[in-house]
This record gives C-alpha cells, sequence and structure tokens, in this order.
C-alpha cells in the first residue's frame, strides 16, 4: 500500500532510563495519592448533601463574597478548600451587583460533577503527582519526561496501527494542526526561519479544507501563524453521487493544479474521518494518493479514527495520512486527559536518496519537527502526558478497545432501530457502508484494511424528521417550519428519554437535525438495549404526533382563513398547529391603542377559559405584538373544526360578559350620577321648608332650640339598586335595618316595609344590552344564562349617604 503525503519513513526519539524512585518520593506520592483522592469523594459528598437540600442557607453564597484585592490576612487551608468546594458544587446564580431581592429569587443550584470511574479518579489525581514532580532536579525529570513519553507514543503506536511515528502531547484541540501546518511552512520554504513571512510573499501557501468542516480551524491556524486568510482554499463537497459531506477529490485536484500555476505551495490537506456533526469519512485512498503525487501532508481528524483501536488484529499499518488527531479523553471518558498528535517523522535514508533530485529544503528535515515545536524542549518542567501514560495502564488494551466497541455498537444499534421509519431522514454514514453488509463484531475479529474501516463504521447518528407527503429536494434544507418540528422533537426526547442523550444541531446542507454520539458522552453509561427500546418507543410516539400535526395544520388554515371572527396569526418559532386571535366584529377598522389593549384583554380571557376544558391551548403573542391563542401538538383523532368551535363559543360568551361589564358600569355611572342631582334639589327643598334662620350660624340654634326640627324632615341616602335599575331613598335600610330586592316577598308573619319614597330609574345606555331583568324571578329562572363574574358584581348595592354643605 502506497505511503501518504511526504517521502517520510521511521525513526524513534530517543528514550532515556528512569533511576529507581527513592522510597520517600513514593511516600509522599502516595500521600498526594490520598489526598487527592480525598477532595475528590468530598465533593462527591457535597454534592450529594446539596441534593437533598442539606446545603444550608449559605450554599452557592461563595459567588457572591469576591474580592477586588487579595485580602491581608491569610486564610488556612480548610477555608480555601471549603471556599472552592461551594463554587464547585454549586452554579453561579447571578452578579455580584443583583440587589438583594434579585439574589433572594435566584437560589443556588447544584452543579453536575463529572462521572469518574476507576481509571478516570486516577488521571484525576496524576495532575497532582505532575505538578509536584515538576520541582524535581532538571535532569531527573527531564529522564522521567521521556521515558513517559516514549511508553505512552509506543503504546498509542500499537494501539491505532500507526507505527514509525512521534507523539505531540498538548492541551488544546487545534495545537497540533498549527504546529503542523508551522512544520510544512519551514519545510517548504527553507529560509522560513531566517526571513519570515518575507519568504511567504512570492510564493503564498496554500492550507486546504472542506467546505463541510468548521471555518474556525483554519481561522485560528491562520491567526496562530500570522496568514492571511487567502491562504486558505475551501475544497468544494460531492454534489453528484456519494454524500454531500465528503471532499470532492477531482475538485480538490483541479485547485491544486491551478495554484501550482499561479505559484502558489500546496502545504497541507485537512481531511475528514468523522465530520463534526454527520460523522462522514473522507475518501481517504483517493486523497493519500493525491497528496503522494504532489508533496503535501495529509492531516485526519474525526471520532472515526477511534475504530483504529477497536481491532484486534496485529501487525497491519495504517498507512493512510501523515497525521492523526487523537483526542483521547473525549472517547475514553476521562477528563483533563491531554489530546495527541501522531505524526510521521522524516527518514535520513529517504533524505539521501531526494539530494541527487533536489537540494531545497533537503538537509533540514530532520530538525523540522523541533523548529516547528512538536517535540519537547529541555526548558519545559511539566509532564504533562504523565495522566494519560497511567489512564491507559489502568484500562488495558482489553479496556480501550472494550469502550471503543460498545460505542459504535449503539451507534449501529440505534440506526437499526430507527431506520425503519419513512419519516425521518437519516444524514450520517451508515454502519457497514452503503450495504450494510459488515457489522462491528465482524470488524473486531476479521482482518479489514484501514481505508474500509473506516467507511463501513458509523461514529454518530443523525436523522431529521421530515414528513411524508412533504414535497420538493428530498436531499436539500428543510423548510423553516420543520426546522421548529425537529426543535420541538429534540426538547421532547432529551425531557422523556434522557437514557440515550440526543444533541440538537444544525446542518448547513439540511435544516436542524437530531444527533446521538456515543463517544461523547463523558464517561456515561452506554444506553443497553432496554434503554434503546423505551428511546424508540418514546420516539414513536413522538413522531405519531408530529405526522398528525402536519396533516392537521393545513385543514386548521383553512378553517380560520374562512372564519369570520378568526385571524390566523404568525408564529415565529412555534411549531404547533398555529396561533389565531378572536376578533369581534368591526374591531379591526377601530384599532386604536385602547382597542389593542382591549383585545387583548379578551383574548387572555379566552385563553383562561380555554385552558380549563384543554391544556393544549396557551397564551402566545403574534410578531404584531397582540396575544393570541396558541394550539399545540394534536393527534390523529384530534378533530380540528371541533376545537376552532369550541374557540369561537367560547369567546363569543368572554365578549358577551364583556359587554354586560361595560354596561353595568355605565348604569353605576349614571346611578352616582341621579343621586347626586337628587340629594340636591332634596337639600334646596328643605332649606326652602326650614326657612334659612336656621341655617345661619348665629340665629340657627336659637332657632332650632325654640322650635325644633321634626326628625323626619332630615335628607335621606341613596342607594342604587343594580338588579332593580333604579335609585331609591334608604330610610327603610336605616328604619327596618333590612334590604330587600325589588320585587321579593316577606317572609310569613312578617309586615312588609312600604316602598321606598324616592324611585329614580336609571336606563341603560342607548342600544346596551342588560344581562339581568328588573324582576327577581326571571334571575331566579335562567341562572345559567348569567356570567360569574357579575354575580359579585350585582349583590352589593352603593349606598350614597347625604352630604351637607
Amino acid at each position: 500500500m502506497a505511503e501518504a503525503g511526504v517521502n517520510i519513513s521511521s525513526s524513534s526519539t530517543e528514550i532515556g532510563i528512569m533511576s529507581n524512585t527513592e522510597p520517600a518520593l513514593q511516600s509522599v506520592v502516595s500521600g498526594i495519592e490520598f489526598q487527592a483522592s480525598q477532595v475528590i469523594e468530598r465533593l462527591e459528598v457535597a454534592v450529594d448533601k446539596a441534593e437533598v437540600g442539606g446545603g444550608g442557607s449559605a450554599a452557592g453564597q461563595s459567588w457572591k463574597n469576591s474580592h477586588a484585592f487579595l485580602p491581608l490576612p491569610s486564610k488556612p487551608t480548610d477555608e480555601i478548600t471549603s471556599l472552592l468546594e461551594d463554587m464547585i458544587v454549586h452554579e453561579d446564580s447571578g452578579s455580584p451587583g443583583d440587589s438583594p431581592e434579585e439574589e433572594g429569587e435566584l437560589n443556588p443550584t447544584v452543579a453536575p460533577l463529572p462521572h469518574l470511574d476507576a481509571p478516570a479518579k486516577l488521571a484525576v489525581v496524576t495532575h497532582s503527582v505532575a505538578a509536584f514532580a515538576s520541582g524535581l532536579e532538571r535532569s531527573h525529570l527531564q529522564r522521567l519526561n521521556t521515558r513517559i513519553t516514549s511508553d505512552t507514543t509506543r503504546w498509542l503506536s500499537h494501539l491505532f496501527r500507526f507505527f514509525d511515528c512521534a507523539s505531540f502531547i498538548h492541551d488544546d484541540m487545534l495545537e497540533g494542526v498549527v504546529r503542523l501546518t508551522r512544520m510544512m511552512l519551514h519545510y517548504k520554504y527553507p529560509k522560513y526561519l531566517e526571513d519570515g513571512f518575507d519568504a511567504l510573499t512570492a510564493h503564498p501557501p496554500v492550507i486546504y479544507s472542506s467546505v463541510a468542516s468548521p471555518l474556525g480551524v483554519v481561522q485560528h491556524i491562520c491567526r496562530q501563524l500570522g496568514l492571511p486568510m487567502y491562504c486558505v482554499r475551501p475544497v468544494p463537497c460531492n454534489t453528484m453521487f456519494g454524500s454531500q459531506q465528503k471532499i470532492d477529490v477531482a475538485a480538490l485536484e483541479r485547485l491544486i493544479d491551478e495554484d501550482k500555476a499561479s505559484n502558489r505551495v500546496p502545504l497541507i490537506v485537512l481531511a475528514d474521518a468523522g465530520t463534526t456533526i454527520a460523522g462522514h469519512v473522507d475518501n481517504v485512498l483517493r486523497l493519500q494518493e493525491l497528496c503522494k503525487q504532489h508533496d503535501i501532508w495529509l492531516h485526519l481528524r474525526g471520532h472515526s479514527l477511534a475504530a483504529l483501536a477497536m481491532v484486534s488484529v496485529q501487525n497491519v499499518p495504517t498507512r493512510i495520512a501523515d497525521s492523526f488527531t487523537l483526542p483521547l479523553g473525549v472517547w475514553l471518558g476521562i477528563p483533563a486527559l491531554p489530546i495527541v498528535t501522531l505524526y510521521r517523522l522524516f527518514d535520513s535514508n529517504s533524505i539521501r536518496q531526494a539530494r541527487s533530485m533536489s537540494t531545497v529544503g533537503v538537509p533540514r528535515e530532520s530538525t523540522l519537527p523541533l523548529v516547528a515545536g512538536l517535540t519537547a524542549d529541555h526548558f519545559t518542567r511539566r509532564l504533562s502526558c504523565l495522566s494519560l501514560w497511567a489512564a491507559l495502564q489502568a484500562l488495558g488494551r482489553d479496556g480501550v478497545q472494550t469502550k471503543v466497541r460498545e460505542a459504535f455498537e449503539s451507534s449501529e444499534h440505534i440506526w437499526k432501530k430507527i431506520c425503519k421509519y419513512p419519516c425521518l431522514r437519516l444524514l450520517s454514514q451508515q454502519p457497514g457502508g452503503e450495504t450494510g453488509t459488515f457489522t462491528v463484531s465482524e470488524l473486531v475479529s476479521k482482518p479489514v484494511s484501514t481505508a474500509v474501516l473506516l467507511e463501513v463504521v458509523a461514529c454518530t447518528v443523525v436523522f431529521q424528521f421530515v414528513p411524508e407527503s412533504s414535497e420538493g429536494d428530498t436531499d436539500g434544507r428543510v423548510p423553516p417550519y420543520f426546522d421548529k418540528l425537529n426543535s420541538w422533537l429534540g426538547q421532547i426526547l432529551q425531557r422523556d428519554a434522557p437514557q440515550v442523550p440526543i444533541e440538537i444541531c444544525e446542518l448547513e446542507t439540511s435544516g436542524v437535525v437530531l444527533r446521538y454520539c456515543p463517544l461523547e458522552m463523558g464517561g456515561e453509561k452506554i444506553p443497553d438495549t432496554n434503554d434503546i427500546e423505551m428511546f424508540v418507543l418514546c420516539l414513536e410516539q413522538q413522531l405519531d404526533i408530529l405526522s398528525a400535526t402536519v396533516q392537521h395544520k393545513e385543514t386548521f388554515q383553512r378553517l380560520v382563513t374562512t372564519s369570520p371572527r378568526l385571524r390566523l396569526v404568525d408564529m415565529p418559532g412555534w411549531a404547533g398547529l398555529g396561533g389565531v386571535r378572536y376578533v369581534p366584529e368591526g374591531w379591526e377598522q377601530l384599532m386604536t391603542d385602547q382597542a389593542k389593549e382591549e383585545l387583548n384583554r379578551l383574548n387572555m380571557q379566552l385563553v383562561e377559559q380555554l385552558r380549563n376544558t384543554d391544556a393544549a391551548f396557551s397564551l402566545g403573542e403574534g410578531t404584531d405584538g397582540l396575544v393570541c391563542v396558541r394550539f399545540g401538538m394534536v393527534t390523529a383523532d384530534t378533530d380540528v373544526e371541533e376545537l376552532l368551535g369550541l374557540v369561537v363559543s367560547v369567546g363569543r360568551e368572554v365578549e358577551e360578559s364583556s359587554r354586560f361589564l361595560e354596561t353595568m358600569t355605565e348604569i353605576v355611572k349614571k346611578g352616582i350620577e341621579a343621586a347626586t342631582l337628587d340629594l340636591q334639589k332634596e337639600n334646596e327643598e328643605r332649606l326652602w321648608q326650614e326657612g334659612i334662620l336656621r341655617h345661619v350660624p348665629v340665629f340657627g340654634s336659637l332657632v332650632n332650640w325654640w322650635s325644633p326640627p321634626s326628625k323626619e324632615s332630615g335628607i335621606k341616602g341613596r342607594s342604587l339598586n343594580l338588579t332593580a335599575g333604579v335609585v331609591e331613598s334608604t330610610e327603610n335600610i336605616y328604619r327596618y335595618h333590612m334590604q330587600l330586592q325589588q320585587g321579593a316577598s316577606s317572609p310569613p308573619g312578617t309586615r312588609s316595609p312600604p316602598q321606598p319614597q324616592v324611585q329614580t330609574p336609571v336606563a341603560p345606555p342607548a342600544g346596551g344590552k342588560h344581562s339581568r331583568s328588573s324582576s327577581h324571578s326571571s334571575q331566579q329562572s335562567q341562572p345559567q344564562s348569567t356570567p360569574s363574574t357579575t354575580a359579585t358584581i350585582t349583590s352589593p348595592e352603593v349606598v350614597l349617604e347625604p352630604v351637607l354643605s
């Protein structure tokens, strides 16, 4: 099999011999391990207490107690540890500038801690040991670092079948590809170290990346190396055949020829063995041949590379790329593991053979990794590889292969379960290849070439709901409404079937999709058969609801359009049937600000009444800022016409109730005016009857003493009887201490009080319709037609007492 990219071969890094560890050092390491384990256990116990409410009122308050400057007095270790523990266990519930009222409303929530098994705990502990070892003597630390790095590199090269390679250990995901690109700059431009960017101006370098890859990757490379963005050449994906997520190799070859013809220097090709979302694998065999032909570096990244460690067949070399990026911490579910970049070294034999053909840059190949920063220099004092070295030994080859195999088997199982639904569009790579002839169990035991292995495994499952009745491009982007449906489906699955973690993502070529990637579960338990069965059952139920909603939506819109009182409301982001607004007749011609407020109030009352009937109704708001009635998801047996009829009937009742309240308001207003006029007239009459002298300050007392006024001659108060619609005098209220409805009979054996001396009828407003009659018997005969809100209004009477000037 042909080699990929630059002419390189085997070379190994120098391996030092670690000296014997002193007993004192062993005891110190054991003590660090014990203390770190105690801290982890303490955090786990604190989370358990916080979840049951045992954290107390001060839980999570460490986020609020921030100091702008370092306090002068020193703090004890226990206090610092408790402060750190409180901030880790509880999430920040607000900013330090929040008012006390706001702080009281925001209760601190418990943060989920990462799941740690035995290898993961060991990896976390070794970070403390690595920090302690950084204080060792420089020569001893260098030998220790060389031993650990060489062991890890050798283990990974055999595990991933990538022999005769070196490793670069780093924390940032993109740091490896940045330094590989820098190495290729030194390889292609011999004077780049001395001249810098001036060496690139005449012949600019070119970086090739797929349009399906994240743009931030190449942007980060250019920022770190000081390259302009025109050095990046986006390579289109396949459009005629195959996956639309894979690089079009023919288009890449044309771009390389064009760049060479225009005096540009092809540098590196960034290919995918599992694209970021959909998990597709580029045609690595053709890319390998093309890069070797043009002396271009080929770099692979993606979750499908984990399948290389799944195969148990030994001594089958990987000859498909010049370098790999391996996020082992993500695949194995172990936090804080570094990222590993495996890359091939230049061979001295190849260099000597190439000298006869070309002398440009050949003598410097052996030093390029050191110049690019891919190999550790003599000034580093970090054991960055120690946690990975310990974790690999804790898992062993069997443990690594088991974790990876379970992840790929889980993807295969879910794919087979959901591919039977015709309303789901599967957008990820199919397990077993296009024909589905391979299974994960067969790939583990049978010898398969690396290129075939990457093409028949599925690192992720990506699917999308598309109704069977939908028309248009079956491979293109779905309409915006379908994006809302898929977002709703993802949220329901996350809530009702959390045992299978689903992500809601967006593909530029397809829209909103749902993604399951077991290699990114962060150490959580891989779903077993029962979990997947429950997930599929929940998915099937929601698919029935989605299909029914799409089917009824057209009927819903047609019925709303033909209704005289309902208006269809545009609801962006709402996945249900849609929104309607109840509009009384004639209101659309008078849409003032006051009318809009009244319309909002009417529709809010309508939603309150409807929610007593069905919880599927909710209050929404359209793009015009007015509230409306939202219809949620429906099932296949839902009668949409009946639901809309219910909205119209309840809307009429609310409308009539609103008119009655307006009528009552007008009656009360007129009653107050009538009572005021009656009292004013009665007061004037009393003045003329009693004489003016009685009201003179000095003579009034003498006249009243000489001739006392009659007790019956005082001004009588007024009461407004809403039921009868009259204003009447109040002598009966104070004389008999009782109130009787007009027309009501007295109890047997009692004497009925006389009629009030003054009775002034109050007429309702013109054109108004009073829902209550003046007859009490009619009120008793039709109690069901009276809205419940009027009972509390008509029961009390408004009493106006006389006011003397």
